[in-house]
């Protein structure tokens, strides 16, 4: 502000001594009518000054735009007020054309401000300003400006004659800038104080940084672009025997193990290209020349010029590491003994299959006969369950669609001499299914399709044996059926006692399904149920 003071008194003074006050002068007869002369001058440019302090303000409560046309409708004032005092003292017909065409100008641009208050309208100038405050090589000389133009005031007192009125104006000038020198050091005072007091925070506050990091287990670096380590925080020392210093300036890629080279390479790619953080684990060379294990978690730096690097976060993770292998060693081990539980249970379920089928044998009545070898079967269904769970990749369920296949054909296989004359029908969707639900479901299978295979082809009948598996959302479909003889109304199996039939009600709640038995040509079941959740035992 008091630049721009000096600026416009000096301006003032240059245009008026030399241009007009040597026309004026032999009409004034002392100074104080000289000064009363020029007196409405002054009064412009406070006036003006009193608009441009507003301008500059930070906390000024109206738009800028009214205060730039109004600051300039003054400044149009001021040069209309000289070109005017010129034509009294030397009347011309040009000099006041040229003084109502600024008065002229004024008005416009006084009523342009009101108008742009009225209607709240306003620029935005502070691009345009901190033209001003950027450090550009122009500016250099711009700040001198002030003192440029005092020292060619001053000069006016040289090349010209010196009277009261010259006099007086130049020290009005050297006082204002004797003003702006005191002002200038004492600001430059309390800068230096400001700078001091900051230099004291940023020295506690960068202390108070290096003792954190480096009591902290993570290690906080940056790199450029290329990987150049810009920062590592003083716990690189803990964690890689390495100090802060034997890392700057050196690229982390020389550190990192060159099988894991290429993955931390894609890894800091992709995360540029999204601009977002990337997490990734490799091995980093320690101070000892062994690998170590790191997790790092990295984030893409990007300024006005774009992309400028990366700043991570990592720790040592050695100990993860030991404790994923043993857990996945252990998940094998378990696994191992899981399926040899399983194989085992097979296996003794074969053994109890093989019994039954040698003590049946030894019957001679052929309805015990038979129900030694429904029972054979029950058993034999339960022990392709386990086997299946044996020879799959996952412990937690089998491909049940595979199970149906097997225990069909081997039903088939056992209940009818002339395997021609039984064809299957099989529509079964690719479904897993746990244990929990297999077994109870698997032994509904045996005994629908082994009741259909003794009782609904008599006599070497041909015949269909159908058996279709889908999936409903939550819900599986199983429709067990076949084109045989069909039940007469005394044979419905619902209404008997059969221990089959009752087997398969017992296993239908145990599944919380539901069966619909539908008779015509030959009969069809149709059960719906869901899979069963794991329950702990213990």
């Amino acid at each position: 502000m008091l630049d721009a003071i000096i600026v416009m008194v000096s301006l003032l003074f240059i245009i008026w001594f030399p241009l007009i006050w040597p026309v004026i002068k032999p009409s004034q007869p002392d100074s104080l009518s000289m000064i009363l002369s020029i007196s409405y001058l002054f009064l412009d440019l406070i006036f003006l000054l009193g608009v441009t302090i507003v301008l500059f303000s930070e906390n000024k409560k109206i738009n800028v735009l009214p205060i730039l046309l109004l600051a300039l409708g003054i400044f149009l004032q001021v040069l209309g007020d000289m070109a005017y005092a010129y034509h009294v003292v030397v009347p011309n017909l040009e000099y006041l054309y040229f003084a109502d065409l600024l008065y002229s100008s004024t008005s416009f641009f006084v009523i342009l401000a009101i108008i742009s208050y009225l209607n709240k309208i306003n620029i935005d100038i502070r691009d345009y300003l901190s033209i001003y405050r950027k450090p550009l090589l122009y500016n250099d000389w711009i700040s001198y400006l002030p003192l440029i133009l005092v020292l060619f005031t001053y000069s006016l007192l040289l090349v010209t004659s010196p009277d009261a009125a010259l006099i007086w104006g130049v020290g009005i000038i050297v006082t204002l800038v004797i003003l702006r020198q005191v002002i200038s050091l004492n600001e430059i005072r309390k800068a230096q104080i400001t700078l001091k007091r900051n230099k004291e925070i940023i020295s506690q506050r960068k202390a108070q940084l290096d003792f954190i990091t480096s009591n902290m287990l993570d290690l906080i670096s940056e790199s450029d672009e290329k990987g150049v380590y810009k920062y590592v925080s003083p716990s690189s020392k803990q964690l890689l025997g390495y100090s802060s210093e034997d890392l700057l300036g050196k690229s982390m890629y020389d550190f990192i193990h060159p099988d894991d080279s290429e993955k931390v390479i894609e890894s800091l790619k992709e995360s540029q290209g999204i601009a977002e953080g990337m997490r990734i684990e490799y091995r980093y060379k320690n101070a000892d020349g062994n690998y170590v294990w790191l997790e790092t978690t990295g984030k893409p730096v990007f300024d006005e010029k774009g992309f400028r690097g990366f700043i991570y976060s990592s720790r040592d993770i050695r100990d993860q590491k030991k404790a994923a292998e043993f857990v996945k060693k252990s998940l094998k081990e378990k696994e191992a003994l899981l399926r040899e539980i399983h194989h085992r249970v097979n296996n003794n379920l074969q053994i109890i299959s093989s019994l039954l089928s040698l003590q049946s044998d030894n019957v001679v009545d052929e309805r015990d006969h038979e129900l030694f070898v429904e029972s054979q079967n029950r058993v034999r269904s339960m022990a392709m369950i386990h086997e299946k769970l044996y020879q799959s990749d996952s412990l937690n369920s089998i491909n049940f669609s595979d199970y149906i296949e097997t225990l069909l054909n081997s039903l088939i296989y056992d209940y009818t001499k002339d395997l021609g004359h039984i064809k299957l029908d099989l529509d079964i969707e690719e479904v897993d299914l746990n244990i929990e639900t297999s077994v109870p479901c698997g032994l509904i299978i045996n005994e629908l399709v082994s009741n259909a295979l003794k009782h609904a082809f008599p006599n070497g009948r041909p015949g269909k044996i159908m058996v279709k598996l889908h999936q409903d959302n939550d819900q599986f479909i199983l429709e067990v059926g076949d084109d045989g003889i069909g039940y007469s109304e005394e044979e419905v199996p619902e209404n008997g006692k059969k221990l089959g039939f009752n087997l398969v009600k017992s296993l239908l709640q145990q599944l919380d399904g539901s069966m619909e038995i539908q008779h015509g040509n030959g009969t069809v079941y149709r059960i719906v149920f869901s899979e069963l959740k794991y329950q702990k035992r213990f």
